[in-house]
Order: structure tokens, then sequence, then C-alpha cells
């Protein structure tokens, strides 16, 4: 499979000032906030519409010692925005907050009227939602009925009216402005504490200590890294480094990451999966537990307990990708793809449709097959809008949610291939062939002399890294590669040298034969720092090559013409 090469913007000016201008970075004052963000530079809470409503009515219930309950979502951005939430409330002293999350199996997701019954009898006067609540007509409605007030803090897009709440905090309300529209159901919630904190007697800046938390819901749940999430992550990390929650603290140890290794990558792809393992497996109620807890030796138990869990959860994975890849790949020429299975756990169809979106390049949505409905989990590429397809078949789902390159939805099993037309149907009309290609875009096109220790060193300012920050990505033209040698255990890396500088190319050590008898390649690279033996020295991380596809003169072809390949 080919992979376009592609400029993010037009080649002009500094190379430099072309990675900051893709990321919004124009003037020195975005320079200097982009390089050195502050907690206070995060957004005053009550620019969100009803952040003064959802905070009158939570204040009152603490001072009327009414019994509130946080009501979470299962994955990782809803965890730990309840544990955010419930942490401020251990702080402030108040002690009758509890917290509800429906299981994946039984109940699925969001709010449901059922489990607005069990808390009537449990006691709740007040229901504040986190990651959830937007599109929860009919539960809410049915709280109002019984007595309880709704607080909704949510980042979902709507799929109809608002509900029927004393409250409902979500930037993308159509009527709210805030500056910010790309939060987490963790940051929404953290905005909450920021309001709260200034009217309850918490002390000036304690709600800082949440920050980690805060970074982890937003990191898994694939958000900009930019603007107000920028802030919340980089200082995230920091606070991360020295926890004051045990349970996080022994997650962390029981992963193996040193404190002073975190970053989001160790987030996205080595804590976070051990939060999301206890509700894709198990249930939710173990991750929260963790980084509630207070007890030392609970929370080794906890971490040890997600850690096997993520190691089932990934063995699942793997039985239920090659499953899902089978059905797949008869129809990998339609523009979008779609598998469903009996028995497949509903936890990690989500985690599999990823996988093969990013191996087929093509929307991709998978379902676990019931015998009355089933219930599945989309991934988009491009710009494609996947919760836009799915609500085409509105009429034939039980219920659906998610963002443009995310969902979830149930439908009744016996609906499954009129849905699969519908989105056909769709995709046909919305989704372009050229959008279907691998796409590998690169920030700049620049000369190896370019490549500096003052360059690296600006580089790493650049983190955190993550959407809408990727690392910084440069083309080189026709380099005169050097020794280049397959690497690894099995030869599955490349080795080469270019200039004065290492160059390694993950999983493309295929490429070193083809060079033997080869000139010049074009490569995107990432120049990075590589610390070894003590030395510390550059070292160009090759993400994709090809054999030069323009004259010696370093002449770039027309846009999207330049390709690298992937291996078969």
């Amino acid at each position: 499979m080919k992979r376009v090469w592609k400029s993010r913007g037009e080649q002009a000016g500094n190379f430099l000032d072309q990675v900051l201008l893709r990321r919004g970075v124009a003037s020195a004052p975005e320079r200097e906030i982009f390089f050195n963000p502050k907690y206070e530079q995060s957004f005053d809470p009550f620019l969100l519409k009803d952040m003064e409503k959802a905070v009158e009515r939570v204040v009152r219930a603490v001072e009327k010692e009414e019994k509130i309950t946080i009501y979470a979502d299962y994955d990782a951005d809803a965890v730990t925005a309840a544990a955010v939430l419930l942490r401020f409330f251990e702080q402030a002293g108040f002690k009758n907050a509890d917290c509800y999350i429906p299981d994946r199996f039984s109940e699925g997701y969001g709010m449901n009227v059922e489990s607005v019954e069990t808390l009537r009898e449990r006691g709740t006067n007040l229901i504040i939602t986190v990651d959830c609540g937007i599109n929860a007509l009919e539960p809410v409605m049915k709280a109002s009925q019984l007595g309880i007030d709704v607080v909704v803090t949510d980042h979902h897009r709507l799929t109809g009216p608002l509900p029927n709440a004393c409250a409902v905090v979500n930037q993308h309300r159509p009527d709210d402005e805030y500056p910010f529209k790309d939060l987490t159901g963790v940051g929404v919630a953290f905005k909450l504490v920021q309001a709260l904190a200034g009217r309850m007697k918490i002390k000036a800046g304690w709600e800082k200590w949440l920050l980690d938390l805060v970074a982890i819901g937003t990191v898994a749940d694939c958000q900009s890294l930019l603007s107000e999430n920028r802030v919340f992550v980089k200082w995230g990390l920091q606070v991360m480094k020295k926890t004051r929650w045990p349970g996080l603290a022994k997650l962390i140890e029981v992963a193996g990451v040193p404190r002073g290794a975190l970053d989001t990558y160790k987030i996205g792809f080595v804590i976070a999966p051990r939060i999301n393992a206890a509700g894709r497996i198990e249930h939710a109620n173990l991750a929260l537990e963790l980084l509630l807890t207070n007890d030392e030796s609970r929370a080794a138990e906890l971490a040890a307990k997600l850690d096997d869990l993520n190691r089932l959860r990934q063995q699942q994975t793997e039985g239920v990708l090659s499953e899902a890849r089978e059905q797949i790949a008869q129809d990998s020429g339609k523009k979008i793809l779609l598998a469903a299975g009996q028995d497949w756990p509903k936890g990690i169809v989500g985690l599999v449709a990823g996988r093969l979106t990013e191996e087929f390049s093509r929307p991709v949505l998978i379902l676990e097959k019931g015998v009355e409905e089933a219930t599945g989990s989309a991934r988009s590429v491009g710009e494609f809008n996947i919760i836009e397809a799915i609500s085409r078949s509105k009429e034939i789902l039980v219920r659906y949610g998610g963002h443009p390159q995310a969902a979830g939805f149930t439908l009744r099993t016996e609906h499954i291939e009129l849905f699969r037309q519908n989105l056909l149907k769709y995709a046909d009309e919305f989704l372009n062939e050229e959008d279907l290609s691998p796409v590998l875009y690169y920030d700049a096109e620049i000369k190896l002399p370019d490549i500096t220790g003052d360059l690296v060193e600006t580089l790493e300012k650049f983190e955190p890294f993550g959407l809408g920050n990727p690392r910084p990505r440069f083309r080189i033209n026709n380099l005169a590669p050097r020794n280049a040698a397959k690497i690894g255990q099995d030869g599955r890396h490349l080795r080469m040298y270019a200039g004065d500088f290492s160059c390694v190319g993950f999983s493309l050590g295929f490429w070193a034969d083809k060079m033997q008898t080869s000139g010049q390649v074009d490569i995107i690279c990432e120049p990075q720092y590589n610390e070894w033996n003590g030395q510390k020295n550059i070292q160009l991380k090759i993400v994709d090559l090809n054999f030069s596809t323009s004259p010696a003169s370093g002449t770039l072809p027309r846009p999207g013409e330049g390709w690298g390949e992937v291996e078969p």
C-alpha cells in the first residue's frame, strides 16, 4: 500500500515558522504562550453556558447535605472525570457524594431510566453527569419526575434538543460561546471544579493537584492538545510525577514507567489502557476505586488487578481483530467497512475498529451481535464525520452518540444489513476516494545542514505531543544513504547513515536490501535526541522513505505526487 506524502500547508518562509503556523501559532505572544503555557492561561469557567446555574445547584446541595451522585461513563475520560469531582468533594469535606457507572455489558453507554430509578431508591437528590448526558432526554425527564435534579457536564455532540436539566454544561451547545471547543469529559468536569473552588472554602490553587487525572482523561480521549488542553496536559504531567493519589502511583509503578519518563505516549499507550481495561473486561468501578483509594495496600492490589485485566484485554483484542479482519477483507474495496460477530466482547470492539481503520484506511464499524440487539463502535478517517453518517439511520437506532471521528451505537440485530446499506449510500455522497488514500503529512521541507542541536532543543519544547500538535516531521530530499542494514532480532528495522546522522526506521528493515543497488532517497523524519551509554546525539527517526522522485536540485513533485511504501 502506498502512502501519499503531503505538506500540512504551503511552503513559505522559515521552516520553523511553518511548523508553528501549522499549530495556529503566528504572533510573538502566541509563541510565548505555546512554549510557556501557564495554568493561569486557562479560560474563565463561567464563560461556559449554564456554569453559574450548575455551581448554584451544587453549592446548594452541599450546604443542605443533599446526596450527590456522579453519573459517569466507563472509559478513562469519564472515570478520571468522576475521580476529579469526588476528590474535590473529599477536599471540601463533603462526604455525601458517590458515583454510579453503568455496566457496559448489561446497561450500555450513558444514562438510562432504570439507573435513575435505582438512584432515587438510594436517596440521590442531585445527579452530576460526566462525559455523558447531553442526549439523555428520557432519563433526565424521568429524574425530574422522581424529584432528582440533574446537572449535565459533557463534551459530546448533540443529536437532538437539550435535555431538560437544571444546568447543561457543554461547549458544543449551539448557544455556547466558550473560546475552546475541544475540552474532554474530564476537562468539562474540571472546569466545574474550578468554578466551585471559587465559591467553596478550598485553598487557592489546590485544584491543580487534580491535573494529573485531567491529563490522563484528555490524552486518552484523543482530543486536541492545543490551547487549554495543552495547559492541562503540560502541567498534569508535572503533577503526575509527584501525584498525591496512591492508586495512580501504584499503577505507574506496576506499568514499569519511571516517573521521569512520563509523557503523552506513556499516558496514551501504557497508563490509560490499564484504566480502560476495567470497564472493557469487568467493571469500571475497579478503576475508579483505584483513583480514589487512600489505602496503600488496596492501591497495590487494584493496580495489579488492572494490569492483569489489561493483558486479558490484549489477548481478546487480537482474537476479535483476526475474525473481523477476515470479514472486512472481503469488502475492502468499499468506502465504509463493517464487521459483526457473536460473542465478541463489547468492551473491545472500539479498539478493533481503531486498529482496522488504520490498516485499511477506511471508516470501520465493529458490532457485537446479540440475539435481539447489536452494539457497535465506529472509527473514522480524515475529515469524514462518522457520527453524521450513523445519524442517517436514526430511525432504526436504539441509541447512538459520539464525535465526528469516533462513535458508539446500538440497533436491532435484524437491521444490521439495512444500517450497512445506509452507511454506504452516505459514503458514496460525502466520502471521496482521494480521502481514503493513506496520507502521511509533514510540516516542512528542510536540508541536512538545517538539523542542529538548537533545532532539536526547540522541537523538544513542542511537547506535550498529541492530536493537533504531533511531533514535528520534516521531508528531506535526495539523501545518499550509507551502510543501510537491518537491525533488531528479526531484522525488522532499518539503520542507515546520512551525512553525520544515524537514521533509524522502525518496521522499515525491508528497505535495507533495496538501497544496496540504488541511489538517492527522500525521507520523512523526526529529528530527536537519542541517549545511549551516557552520550546524547541527534538521531533521525525515519517515518517513511522512497527513492528520490525529484532531481538533485531539490525540486519537490507537485502536491500529492510524492509517496512512500508501507511493508506489504
